[in-house]
């Protein structure tokens, strides 16, 4: 729990791991996380320039294999998925602002809400990639949609544990009015999330059969 000193006549929240004022950890905290935000934001750049790549050049007609009969991943799981996430995120918010306003007993509730919704978008998102109507051989499309689907569901992982532990460490004193910033980061966190997962539906349902109908040759060499 957070310990209470009084400093010329200014009461102050110190962590209980360091004995720092909370205000300098949780400072430090806010950046970590936004380190983390950052290298995560490298990785789903690298698949949606993929995704719009592999779409935008159809390199041996390979996108589609069979176009017209391409096996497309039906869109509204991505959405209705990307939806919970959205949902789970605005009552983590809404829980740190209650928690600010010394509501304690709504932190925990929020949290504990928003946990059980993203384990169900995890569970979706998992069933999603076990029941798509193609392999990961089966030509460009297939195999970036199954990597965007599949870095959704290792996000959605650590989004159920860090909304999980922001419940437990609200019910043990952790996360206090005076000492709120965890439950911050989570929800800064889980706004990523969203905006990642938001991309990944808008590529997947916008681009499907590729524009490039002469898909230019690659693999071969004539002299």
């Amino acid at each position: 729990m957070s310990d209470t000193t009084t400093n010329s006549s200014v009461a102050r929240t110190l962590s209980a791991t360091t004995g720092e004022p909370v205000e300098v950890t949780g400072a430090r905290d806010k950046l970590g996380v936004w380190m983390i935000i950052v290298s995560c934001t490298t990785g789903t750049i690298a698949l949606l320039v993929s995704y719009a790549y592999l779409w935008s050049l159809n390199v041996n007609g390979a996108w589609a294999p069979t176009p017209g009969h391409a096996n497309w991943a039906p869109v509204w799981p991505f959405w209705v998925i990307f939806t919970v996430m959205f949902i789970a995120t605005l009552i983590m918010w809404n829980g740190y602002r209650g928690l600010r306003n010394g509501k304690v007993g709504g932190m925990k509730s929020a949290a504990l809400l928003s946990s059980l919704l993203l384990l169900a978008a995890f569970v979706g998102q998992i069933v999603q990639i076990a029941t798509f109507p193609f392999g990961p051989a089966d030509g460009g499309y297939a195999s970036a949609a199954l990597w965007l689907a599949i870095a959704n569901a290792i996000w959605l992982f650590m989004a159920v544990f860090l909304a999980t532990a922001i419940f437990n460490r609200t019910r043990a004193g952790r996360v206090t009015p005076e000492n709120p910033s965890h439950a911050r980061l989570v929800a800064m966190f889980l706004t990523y999330l969203c905006v990642a997962a938001f991309l990944g539906c808008v590529f997947t349902t916008v681009m499907q059969d590729s524009p490039n109908t002469n898909s230019p040759p690659f693999g071969t060499f004539s002299q």
